[in-house]
């Protein structure tokens, strides 16, 4: 790291970060005015195969009047007997608990298709695994399934009644979870659904499960804390009380860093995710907006709740006055790029280009040779990671010193501190470039893939390519199809 990073440009550098953490602090405000509103005399249920019910006004009438059943309990009159017999007649017909869940395209991260009926209940056995508390196996239920999520409880959890209430409100939700992940993750998934595991009260979760039934056999699910659903979370900041609160970012967390493990394990742990999770965390925050916003299967009050929820994830992280402490500059990195460089798509491009084309593979770019699954982290393997994020992003501007000022190489104090170099940086992108242009000119290029892949990049430019076979995410400059963006002196 140059010694300016350190010295006065440190007070520039966190200036750049904080008008960033001020934009989005903005942008949060204006999203908190706006997401989950719904009319006082209007709610939408779900609704189920036998019976449509999409509205159900709440204003009966009583004689000349319109009255609301429940504005007696804010201070106003009570409605006649009748009335209130009527709502309770109207309302039993028609409301379900949420458990409906919703087949959308994969692709789409606003699912708008029609809503399809899903088994809910306790419907069979998921089998046996080691109990959250850490003490021998437990007997997991079954006891929710649709076309993209299967929901496996400990059968003593699920006994208590308040427990299986407060859990089957997220059915819908673990629907709207894997949609999204779909969306952002260009991975083939198993042919099953993802499986959401609830223990007993262990205070924590993670990705994977143990179970085999379910869940492409352990391989696609991920495993919570039951207490995330039924806890009572209070914000430090707004002072408000959310119900369930952890049930919405928590399993959310853990599936991403679940898809993000199919595309290749050995993610960046200092920066990334592992030893601290900043992608996850910034992911969590845009996924629960847009879930919030666009799944039609959820009602109004769970809409906003998942609302509330993303407001309180973005404060925990992205504020710097939250007195918790979590605040976290590169959470604001990835929230700040996400805004300004098209939003899921250019994450999405990113991860095409590397998985999907190059058919990269994280351990082999970071040449390190203890890599036990877990703790992965270098300086070529940063440097690979960041020239995708440009090429994704299609931007002409280099960020390498937004990366620096986020304080990637240097944040975590697990590990020695590391520079990332530009130069390296429109290397790797340039390379990229390079490999697809003579590709789809025809032209072997197996060899310069090789090295791309084992991260030698300086080995890995290929020839040949004209200014039709260089693709969007490059330009064609000097007889040679290269990165968009220009390294800048530093």
């Amino acid at each position: 790291m140059s010694a300016g990073f350190f010295s006065s440009d440190d007070r520039t550098l966190h200036a750049s970060v904080k008008r960033a953490a001020d934009h989005l602090i903005s942008a949060e405000r204006e999203f908190a005015k706006t997401a989950g509103t719904v009319g006082s005399s209007m709610v939408k249920y779900a609704h189920t195969e036998g019976s449509r019910c999409r509205e159900i006004p709440l204003r009966l009438i009583s004689g000349k009047s319109a009255v609301d059943p429940f504005n007696h309990l804010a201070g106003a009159a009570p409605p006649s007997f009748m009335a209130f017999v009527c709502f309770i007649l109207v309302l039993s017909t028609c409301y379900t608990l949420p458990a409906i869940g919703q087949t959308a395209g994969q692709n789409s991260p606003n699912p708008s298709r029609a809503m399809r009926p899903m088994s809910a209940g306790v419907i069979g056995s998921c089998g046996h695994a080691p109990s959250g508390s850490g003490h021998g196996d437990a007997d997991y239920q079954e006891v929710y399934k649709s076309e993209q999520s299967v929901v496996c409880v400990d059968r003593k959890f699920w006994a208590k009644e308040e427990n299986a209430s407060a859990i089957s409100r997220f059915f819908p939700y673990f629907d709207a979870i894997i949609v999204q992940d779909k969306a952002l993750f260009p991975v083939k998934t198993p042919d099953a659904p993802f499986a959401f595991v609830i223990t007993v009260p262990s205070g924590s979760g993670r990705a994977g499960c143990d179970l085999r039934k379910v869940g492409a056999g352990g391989t696609f699910c991920d495993t919570v804390s039951g207490d995330f659903f039924t806890r009572i979370y209070r914000d430090a900041v707004s002072r408000k009380s959310i119900p369930g609160f952890w049930g919405y970012p928590f399993p959310l967390h853990e599936s991403i860093n679940l898809f993000s493990g199919l595309m290749s394990p050995g993610w960046p742990a200092d920066w990334w995710a592992d030893h601290r999770s900043p992608f996850p965390n910034a992911m969590d925050v845009v996924l629960l907006r847009s879930i919030a916003a666009g799944t039609n299967s959820l009602d109004p009050a769970t809409k906003r709740e998942v609302a509330s929820s993303a407001s309180l994830q973005f404060r925990r992280f992205a504020d710097p006055v939250n007195p918790t402490g979590e605040y976290d500059s590169q959470v604001v990195m990835f929230l700040d790029l996400f805004d300004r460089f098209g939003g899921f798509k250019g994450y999405a491009r990113a991860f095409q280009y590397a998985f999907g084309e190059d058919r990269l593979h994280w351990p082999s770019v970071s040449h390190v040779t203890s890599f036990n699954g877990d703790d992965n982290h270098s300086e070529n393997l940063s440097e690979y990671v960041i020239a995708y994020l440009h090429l994704g992003f299609g931007t002409d501007q280099d960020l390498t010193a937004t990366f620096r000022a986020a304080g990637v190489g240097i944040m975590d104090k697990k590990i020695a501190p590391y520079e990332i170099d530009s130069t390296r940086i429109r290397a790797i992108a340039d390379a990229h470039c390079s490999i697809r242009a003579a590709t789809n000119a025809g032209l072997n290029v197996n060899k310069q893939l090789r090295a791309l892949q084992a991260g030698n990049f300086i080995s890995a430019t290929a020839r040949g390519g004209s200014s039709s076979s260089c693709p969007a995410e490059c330009t064609f400059l000097d007889n040679s199809c290269v990165a968009k963006f220009r390294v800048e002196i530093q």
